[in-house]
């Protein structure tokens, strides 16, 4: 694999449980990039201060801080989260740095991600799953051409090898 000239961001778009921290882990493990994981600043927060529910303000602030001090770091990293609804001010944040962006977009299907959040225990989801869909399909609207790989219902089965040679791929032609 080359040396990138530029640093690199993986980013992902898609519902709530869709498969984003195991494709993250999958690309982590076998390029060796860090990955920066909003759900566990959540945890983080929790457990430091013992409380269940989110206190938004102190979750957005330890996570605004150790973002940014990656991106200035200028580091090629993998973002866990979804770009779903802060695309733009991520992708700006990037671009501000020098970053070069790859995206994965997890285009399934309602009734396959129902199947998803059963399997997983994602109880708790499954009201909010229209408002998901909704979510991802607006991304799609303004941002799908700015997609660089799809995970769908028909190759989900094999989105960790499918992404991680599209992003070799990637990495490869910089």
């Amino acid at each position: 694999m080359s040396i990138m000239k530029k640093p690199i961001c993986i980013l992902f778009a898609g519902p709530v449980g869709s498969s984003k921290s195991p494709i993250a882990n999958h690309l982590s493990w076998n390029l060796g990039l860090p990955i920066f994981n909003r759900d566990a600043i959540r945890t983080e927060v929790r457990e430091d201060t013992l409380v269940i529910e989110k206190d938004p303000e102190i979750l957005h602030q330890i996570t605004e801080e150790r973002l940014g001090k990656l991106v200035k770091s200028q580091k090629s990293f993998i973002l866990d989260s979804s770009m779903d609804r802060k695309y733009k001010e991520v992708k700006e944040g990037l671009e501000e740095y020098g970053y070069e962006r790859f995206l994965i977009s997890i285009d399934i299907s309602k009734d396959f991600l129902l199947k998803l959040y059963k399997a997983k225990g994602y109880i708790e989801s499954i009201d909010l799953v229209d408002r998901f869909i909704e979510d991802h399909q607006k991304f799609l609207e303004e941002y799908g051409e700015e997609v660089d790989i799809r995970i769908d219902d028909n190759n989900f089965l094999d989105r960790l090898n499918i992404c991680l040679k599209a992003v070799e791929k990637y990495i490869g032609s910089k």
